[in-house]
């Protein structure tokens, strides 16, 4: 009777053990499409290094059906503009960094150099990239270019691109070895 309990009490650990361990598995394979958790990076210590601003004239032709056609004067304005800026994270790992950018541009481009050496390009098409945080405080300069369709300053600009950080892992203990 003794062996018959120590099994039925077995039996009834190992399934609700299998039971955690399958709702923790659907869980992590299972993430929702939209990333959770992201975070707008805290811009501390900006300095605007350089800026330029310039106004250019674009002749779009709008077709209308397939017929029709019309001239559209479209004015976009070409910002150019290098950053210096600090960013602090709670622990060193593996983070996604992205931009998240409003509809002003027609073209946006940034590149990113941290301190340690790693480089992070984004653009309208390509606008995350996993980097390596070993620090919890990073200086990061930047330099970003491209066309608005607004005449803007360089902080509007930082704030319609909406740089943002989120957490992806922890370093493992042989990265810090190396």
């Amino acid at each position: 009777m003794n062996r018959q309990t120590l099994l039925a009490g077995l039996i009834v650990i190992t399934l609700i053990s299998n039971i955690i361990l399958g709702i923790e598995l659907y869980n992590a394979l299972h993430k929702p499409s939209q990333p959770m958790g992201q975070v707008p990076i805290n811009i501390s210590n900006l300095q605007i290094i350089t800026s330029n601003n310039s106004l250019i004239h674009n002749n779009e032709t709008v077709s209308k059906q397939q017929s029709n056609s019309s001239k559209a004067n479209v004015s976009l304005y070409q910002f150019s503009f290098k950053v210096k800026f600090e960013i602090h994270v709670k622990e060193p790992g593996l983070y996604l960094l992205g931009i998240n950018p409003t509809n002003v541009f027609a073209q946006l481009y940034v590149i990113l150099y941290f301190d340690d050496g790693q480089v992070a390009s984004l653009n309208l098409n390509h606008t995350t990239i996993n980097v390596t945080i070993e620090d919890k405080d990073i200086e990061i300069t930047g330099y970003i270019t491209g066309e608005s369709y607004n005449n803007l300053t360089p902080q509007q600009i930082l704030k319609d691109v909406r740089l943002y950080i989120q957490f992806l892992s922890p370093l493992t203990s042989s990265s810090n070895e190396e």
